[in-house]
Order: structure tokens, then sequence, then C-alpha cells
């Protein structure tokens, strides 16, 4: 099926759900450029290319990227927007990715080296192939961290559907989000930053903890959006967010001015942050007390010196959930700031688990 480069796939379906999927392309679930042709509608999409070709009870749905993992992605919007409309849909794919196969935007991963950069944050460099396609599409992927003593991980393939398929056996790996701190794609080397907890809710943290080199780790990924880019940029986070933040600093230009709030455990947990913009830079410290229990994150939001009416401001934020809830309701409802301007995340949840 692949042609001069190319990755496709293709799905016939046995209803035709044309005005459903042009109203979510129209909506912007998909992000695609909608255009009526001679044969149904062909939608341009930052991944590739989505043809709809529509009968009268039926409709054919062809798929184009230039690589595996982004037609894989483009099969997944697809398929989770028609699962919508009926959960119990069967879909048969005919694709470049093959049921079967290793997901195409899976990599495994060994370390190289790992050092801590504070008592609490450390770096682990992982080196593995092929990675360009992780130097754009996100900030962020998944780390796949086998049992331990697992000699010979299960990693997930990928189904029919377009969804992975993870194993059921004693080798399944637990899967974190983490920010891509750096990559060198000619080198074939990715820098993660971990913040080290206790406790069996922090798998990765564990893992990073005794991390050594040689050791196993898989990889999934790109995703979690680009960057921002805005005139005046404000950063908001906690620990968790603090390779985001450092990642997006080093990339803004000396025209950007920049507002940075960071809440860390103490003192000694404060990093060089690298920028050419004009930086406004705090620490707040909450003196070895319990992460997210305070508050110091969103009275920080709050006082910051911006107003909702600014159109070259952009608010980005990730933090505790509690704190997410409070920085996104000030923003909305007491700020008014517009909704493309500002994102602002939960990266984690006290008490709660993270999940795939």
């Amino acid at each position: 099926m692949t042609t001069h480069g190319s990755f496709r796939a293709q799905l016939r379906l046995p209803f035709n759900p044309e005005k459903q999927l042009l109203e979510a392309f129209a909506a912007g679930d998909v992000g695609a450029v909608v255009e009526e042709t001679t044969t149904g509608w062909q939608l341009q999409h930052s991944l590739g290319r989505i043809a709809l070709k529509p009968q009268s009870s039926s409709m054919d749905i062809l798929l184009d990227a230039e690589d595996r993992t982004s037609l894989a992605y483009l099969q997944l919007g697809i398929t989770h927007r028609l699962q919508s409309l009926d959960k119990n849909l069967d879909l048969d794919w005919q694709s470049d990715n093959t049921p079967g196969m290793l997901l195409p935007y899976f990599r495994e991963m060994r370390v190289v080296s790992a050092e801590n950069l504070t008592p609490f944050m450390k770096r682990v460099r992982l080196a593995g192939e092929n990675l360009a396609r992780f130097a754009r599409g996100g900030l962020h992927m998944r780390l796949l961290f086998p049992p331990a003593g697992t000699a010979n991980p299960s990693w997930p393939c990928i189904g029919k559907n377009g969804e992975a398929i993870w194993p059921d056996d004693e080798n399944r790996p637990v899967a974190r989000v983490y920010t891509i701190r750096a990559i060198d794609v000619d080198r074939g080397h990715v820098d993660v930053d971990m913040v080290l907890h206790e406790g069996d809710a922090y798998p990765g943290a564990g893992w990073a903890a005794q991390a050594k080199p040689g050791d196993i780790v898989g990889m999934t990924g790109p995703g979690g959006g680009e960057a921002p880019e805005a005139h005046r940029l404000v950063l908001l986070g906690d620990e968790t967010a603090l390779p985001a933040i450092a990642r997006i600093l080093e990339g803004l230009s000396s025209q950007t001015k920049a507002i940075v709030r960071v809440e860390i455990a103490n003192q000694s947990e404060t990093q060089p942050l690298a920028t050419r913009a004009e930086l406004d830079l705090e620490w707040l410290v909450r003196d070895d007390r319990a992460a997210g229990s305070t508050t110091l994150l969103e009275e920080a939001a709050k006082a910051l010196p911006i107003k909702g009416d600014d159109p070259d401001l952009f608010v980005w934020a990730g933090c505790e959930f509690s704190a997410f809830k409070a920085i996104r309701g000030h923003l909305r409802k007491s700020l008014r700031l517009p909704n493309a301007q500002h994102l602002v995340v939960s990266y984690w949840r006290r008490g709660v688990a993270g999940v795939h």
C-alpha cells in the first residue's frame, strides 16, 4: 500500500456518517481544513490527508501520511470519533501499520546515564534509534517501565482498529507521561528529568532512583502540544512541570517577555533556567510541605500583573489538579482570558496514581 515514501490506510464503513464527521471537523475536533471534491471531501490535517468518499449507504475513508507515527495518530483520531457515534463499532482498517506490529510511535530505549540535578530531580539520558519523529509534534511522551528484573519486556502492539493493544502477561509495562527535556536526533539521545518520590504510586520515580546504564525502558509519543508562542508569556508550574517550562524557555526569542513562577519543595530544588527572553522568575518554596498541599501556585497566578484583554498574552500552566482548577477558573472567570490564549493542564492529582 505504501507509495513514494507515503504511508496509507483505508476503512470501508457499512453506513454513511458524513454529516457527523464534517460537523466534528468543522468544530475543530480533528484540526483539519475541509475541501469538497468531485467524489466527496478532502481534509488537510497537520499529520496528513484524509479523504471521505461517501456512498448512499456506506463510506470509504482514506488516510495518507508521511510517516508511520502520523498515520497511526490519524487512524486513532478517526477511530475515536467513529466510536463516539457507536462504541460497539468493529473497525477493520487496511493499513501500512499492520495489526500485530509494534506501535509505530514506540521505541525501545536504553539508559546511558543518570544523574541528580537537585536532591529531588534526576536526569536520565536514554539512547535509541530513529528518533526524528520525537523532535516534533509535542513536548511529551510516555515511558513504559517493565517489571523489575524482566529480561524480555512485553510491549504494546497495534490492533486492527488502530488502537494500542497492551500485553496482559506478567511482563506488561507500566506507563507514565514525561516531558522530553532535550533530544539529540543525530546522537540518538533523549534526556528526561524525573521528580523523585517515594511510594508504589510513583513507579517512574522508583525506576529513576535505581536507573543505571543498560537498563531498558519503552517510549511512545510524541504528544501533548507544542510550546506556546506569545510576546508576553506566563509559565506556571510545580516540579512536575519544571522540565517543560525549562524546555519552553530555551526556545524563546529575545523579543519575548516571560513571567515564570515555579513551586518547589525547598531552596535546594532551584535550577538554572537558560533563555534569551526577558525573564521575570520567582521560585515558590513550600519549605518541605507536601506537594499539592499548598496554594502557593494559585496565589501567585492571581497576583500576576496581567490583564485578560491583552491580545499579546498567553498563559501556560502545569500542576496538581486542585491548583489546575483554581488557576483555570481565575483565568476564565476573573480575567476572562480567551480560551485561545491559555492552556492549563493537570499533570497529577494528589492521592491518585497515574494512568496510561
